[in-house]
């Protein structure tokens, strides 16, 4: 059976090919963007294909084997890879023109493990990593950050058939307010190889997390128009000079 690490990367390629590296590439170069940190890097595709067009930085991801991925397939001179958890970022001696946070990463919790969700901890630790985070963007530098869209939220529960080449699948999505867990859950044939499987995740809207940075004396958020992404809504702040206080 396909873990769910190896067929989120193959999803993930499916979804975001050249014209979304491409668009972002584009957005971040308006930025004044140069140096990237990506927090939940993956597989390090979206990573690799910026530094094909002169980014550099550096892909971090708790999962061993998406950070193993990532330095079998998408080695670059100009990024590297390390294999950590976003508690720890403070151990970064570096900071950078921006940070990226995509693929509702941020409110990721209990990613393919069947563990009690205690949301009032998965919302503590959504503040935290979102102020470890800024702490690693420069003064007057870039935080982008997606979350699921209020769209979809608004859907309530829902079945979604996931068809590109070589990826087949009939997921389920659904919501439970009372202890705010939004639930992923799918199954399929990924590549030839069956898979079954899904992830929790915090519930909290695209509102609520434009809040929570604003509190970090960000004064700077806007939502940029990023037509090839589709699956999420984004966010981006620029940092405030001077300090981050909550």
């Amino acid at each position: 059976m396909m873990s769910l690490s190896k067929e989120w990367v193959l999803l993930s390629r499916a979804m975001y090919g050249q014209e979304f590296i491409d668009e972002l590439s584009d957005f971040l170069h308006k930025q004044k963007v140069k140096t990237i940190l990506e927090c939940g890097c993956g597989d390090g595709n979206i990573l690799h294909g910026l530094a094909l067009k002169n980014f550099e930085g550096i892909g971090i991801d708790a999962d061993k084997e998406m950070i193993g991925m990532a330095k079998g397939y998408n080695l670059h001179k100009n990024i590297r890879y390390k294999l950590m958890d976003w508690r720890n970022l403070d151990q970064l001696p570096d900071v950078f023109d921006a940070v990226i946070c995509r693929g509702n990463s941020i409110s990721i919790a209990g990613w393919g493990k069947e563990e009690k969700f205690n949301s009032e901890r998965a919302k503590q630790l959504i503040a935290k990593n979102i102020e470890l985070m800024l702490k690693k963007v420069k003064s007057g530098g870039l935080f982008y950050i997606d979350i699921t869209s209020q769209t979809e939220i608004d859907m309530g529960d829902h079945e979604i058939k996931i068809d590109f080449p070589d990826i087949s699948l009939n997921a389920k999505i659904t919501y439970d307010w009372k202890n705010r867990i939004r639930r992923t859950y799918g199954k399929g044939i990924v590549h030839n190889e069956p898979f079954e499987g899904g992830a929790n995740s915090y519930l909290i809207t695209p509102k609520e997390l434009e809040d929570l940075i604003i509190g970090f004396n960000i004064k700077n958020v806007w939502h940029p128009d990023i037509k090839n992404e589709k699956n999420y809504y984004v966010i981006c702040a620029r940092k405030n000079l001077g300090k981050l206080y909550k």
